[in-house]
């Protein structure tokens, strides 16, 4: 009868640890990362009789969870991929929108300036004309530096995005080391898994996958070796790592991410964050924003330089030759700014070859001194370029091919190269070229320029059916007309369609060219003198005691004309307005390829535009994907609420016949003792 009561006892336990561990089920069925457990019910050691050996009830071995470790890990995977694509698109999407709205659009505010331009070169005395010009300049200055902000803006949301992720990483780390700890004592305690610590633990290294990749390796039963992105160690055996978003080592405005170890050592990563929120947004940084303003702001640098080498050579409303039409590129302050981590004033800079900015970069560099000499390569992890004895070779190398050089940031064309031994300490970390990064932010109107006389519209011109291919180029004007007012003479050099300079030598019984000019705008009493080739008098205008001398030589053919414009002319505005379609960016020595102002800026809305696409259609694949995996481990691991009832009603039952195998066991007892007492 003790035998049978132990029997009914034990059946009352393992139904109520059943019952228990359904209404835990039922209870957590909304707890995330919650895996359904099931109590594992196994009988007791029978013991023998000469009949045989007779059972003595049963007991509960353990709690399982029930859970797939690859599902659980593919979950892991699949979020770290969704997130990453979601974070991408999130921030491509504004990009994508601010350079195709029409309303901030820099293709249209261009096509607008060039359209005033136009204008002006059709009546350029008209004073109206001329402020359109001023407004529309203004217009497009202040729509480059609009997008530069808009752009400086969603990177310094990057780097608060950086911040909040990191910080996020180190509580995840801290909670799932500190779980660690817990699963040892709770397991060495009761010899029995701690479930529901394994899913805490399990949810938290899921909440990781969201912020960045995870891999998870046991260290053995209990603890756990956890890895982000490309093998960065997070935690390792009871030590635990953290990560921090700070300023940038070589660029302040963008924020690197460091690995910090218990001992306080720093080894930047960046380049290793892969997966997860953290990793699309780097992505999205290197990817897209950063060549995003790097073209920017080279089609800002070339529009100015080449607008300003245009209109320097044409003549304003007051006869002066025209100057620079929006701010000189290369002033101390533009030039510092294109080395992002030097301290302000320092003795450096970065010169544009105002005749080779069609050579210019759409990316960066990064300049590093070794004990085999300078060494270039491009940013931020990019192929190196060579190695140069020193700064000069370096120089020679990058204006060739890129149409800039790395100086000492003073005035000069070009200035004297940088001082490397100013720099030593930064260049044996490495100093970061940025030579178009920030250029829109450079595009402003020349305060010089102060009123509408001085724009530049008229310049020399040459009759379109010259049979011949010269044209001319003069080094100077000059607002006094008159001959004594004029101390040098005004030299006029032909070129051939290469730009090389000309010399005609005729040939054998054909006389020298003679060519007709017409000089406009001088007053009365100018003395104007011509000399043919060999130095003989051929014309001489007016008298005075000063002289203005014009030699032509090349290939020009009798007939052939050229004009120096007075003021109603429009031929320098002309050539403004060509600009507009010219092959500026990316265009070859000899003149061929390369792309326009327009054609480069529509490129990159295309780029960012297909970029966009593709991450939309990344990130709606792998959530599509990530549905699958959650369903999958939901499948195997989620509470299934007619499942528990089913079982609830079942170990109800079970629980009643144990007390009914008691109440048997008592009644017997009761009989036994009622016989006895007899």
């Amino acid at each position: 009868m003790s035998d049978l009561m132990n029997i009914g006892l034990t059946g009352l336990r393992t139904s109520r640890n059943n019952l228990t561990v359904t209404g835990h089920n039922i209870s957590n069925i909304d707890t995330p990362g919650y895996s359904r457990q099931r109590a594992v019910q196994i009988t007791n050691p029978p013991f023998g009789t000469g009949a045989g050996y007779l059972g003595t009830g049963a007991r509960t071995q353990t709690i399982q969870r029930i859970v797939d470790q690859f599902t659980i890990n593919q979950v892991r995977v699949d979020t770290s991929r969704m997130k990453d694509n979601e974070a991408y698109l999130r921030n491509a999407s504004e990009l994508d929108n601010l350079l195709a709205n029409e309303n901030s659009a820099l293709g249209t505010a261009l096509n607008r300036f060039f359209e005033g331009v136009q204008s002006a070169a059709n009546d350029p005395l008209s004073r109206p004309a001329r402020e359109l010009v001023f407004s529309q300049a203004d217009s497009v200055s202040q729509r480059f530096k609009s997008a530069q902000a808009r752009l400086s803006d969603q990177n310094n949301n990057i780097n608060t995005q950086l911040r909040t992720y990191s910080s996020r990483v180190n509580e995840l780390a801290v909670g799932i080391g500190e779980i660690n700890r817990e699963i040892k004592i709770y397991q060495g305690t009761q010899n029995q898994p701690p479930n529901d610590l394994f899913d805490r633990r399990d949810e938290l290294l899921r909440q990781l996958s969201e912020i960045v990749e995870v891999d998870v390796f046991e260290q053995d039963a209990l603890d756990i070796n956890v890895f982000i992105g490309s093998g960065i160690p997070l935690i390792v055996g009871e030590n635990v790592n953290k990560l921090e978003a700070v300023p940038g080592e070589f660029d302040k405005s963008r924020y690197d991410v460091n690995l910090v170890d218990a001992r306080g050592n720093r080894v930047n990563i960046n380049s290793s964050i892969t997966g997860g929120s953290m990793g699309g947004v780097m992505r999205y940084r290197t990817d897209t924003l950063d060549p995003a303003l790097n073209e920017m702001g080279r089609i800002a640098l070339v529009f100015a330089g080449e607008f300003n080498n245009q209109h320097r050579g044409g003549i304003d409303l007051n006869g002066d030759q025209g100057g620079d039409f929006f701010r000189d590129i290369n002033t101390p302050e533009f030039m510092l700014d294109r080395i992002p981590g030097l301290q302000r004033h320092a003795p450096a800079g970065v010169w544009l070859n105002p005749d080779a900015l069609n050579r210019l970069p759409a990316g960066e560099f990064m300049i590093r001194e070794t004990v085999n000499g300078l060494v270039l390569s491009e940013a931020p992890e990019g192929r190196r370029l060579g190695t140069f004895t020193d700064m000069a070779q370096m120089n020679t190398f990058l204006e060739q091919n890129y149409g800039f050089r790395v100086t000492d940031g003073q005035a000069g064309n070009p200035p004297a190269d940088m001082n490397p031994a100013v720099f030593a300490q930064q260049l044996e970390r490495g100093l970061l070229i940025s030579p178009v990064r920030i250029g829109a932010s450079q595009l402003e109107r020349s305060p010089e320029l102060s009123n509408t006389n001085k724009i530049a519209l008229s310049g020399i011109a040459w009759d379109e059916n010259n049979a011949g291919t010269a044209r001319l180029r003069f080094d100077g004007l000059y607002s006094d007309a008159g001959a004594a007012g004029i101390q040098q003479p005004l030299n006029l050099d032909v070129l051939g369609l290469t730009g090389a300079e000309i010399s005609v030598d005729p040939a054998a019984g054909n006389p020298p060219v003679a060519g007709d000019f017409i000089l406009t705008g001088f007053p009365a009493g100018s003395t104007v003198t011509g000399y043919d080739n060999d130095g003989q008098l051929i014309i001489q205008l007016g008298a005075g005691p000063q002289e203005l001398r014009m030699d032509v030589s090349g290939g020009a053919r009798a007939g052939d004309s050229w004009v120096l414009e007075g003021r109603a002319g429009g031929k320098n505005a002309t050539a403004l307005g060509l600009l507009q379609q010219a092959k500026l960016i990316e265009r070859q020595a000899d003149g061929r390829g390369g792309a326009s102002l327009g054609e480069t800026y529509s490129m990159l809305v295309e780029k960012v535009g297909i970029r966009t696409s593709e991450s939309r259609t990344a990130t709606e694949v792998s959530q599509a994907v990530l549905n699958q995996s959650i369903a999958m481990r939901e499948s195997t691991s989620g509470v299934n609420m007619d499942e528990e009832a089913a079982n609830l009603i079942r170990f109800q039952q079970a629980y009643q016949a144990s007390t009914q195998v008691i109440a048997a066991a008592q009644r017997m007892f009761d009989t036994l003792l009622s016989a006895v007492g007899r």
